[in-house]
């Protein structure tokens, strides 16, 4: 078995990581002995596409921000709105949390922990 886990009866399969997988960047050179070089451009794109994680941005959001990111001579009308729709769709996913809580917190008004299992409100309200 080698250092990653594989073996000779199964053998490694594809080590491109996730942003290569997805085509958020590209596959880095790499050495004769197969060590991939990083550039500068390169470690600037993955940190980009990390910050973009960071801020809950999908994979798409992300693909679309670095496809504006390559053409630096476009309007950033685009990239507003952008931003503003997954604005738009984190505050909307905030209301549903919200109501999420309220429901949780009256389901758990249903026990004062004082009773049986099967008395317990609960349960009675999941059923």
């Amino acid at each position: 078995m080698s250092g990653c886990g594989c073996s000779k009866e199964t053998p490694c399969e594809d080590k491109k990581s996730q942003q290569e997988k997805e085509g958020l960047i590209p596959e880095p050179e790499r050495t004769e002995g197969n060590y991939r070089l990083y550039d500068v451009g390169y470690v600037e794109r993955i940190k980009f596409i990390l910050n973009c994680r960071t801020l809950n941005m999908s994979l798409n959001e992300i693909r679309q921000l670095l496809t504006y990111k390559d053409k630096p001579e476009k309007n950033c009308s685009d990239v507003n709105e952008l931003i503003d729709l997954h604005v738009s769709a984190i505050r909307e996913n905030i209301i549903k949390q919200q109501k999420l809580i309220e429901q949780l917190s009256d389901l758990r008004g249903t026990c004062d922990g004082l009773c049986t299992i099967d008395q317990c409100g609960v349960l009675k309200n999941l059923a």
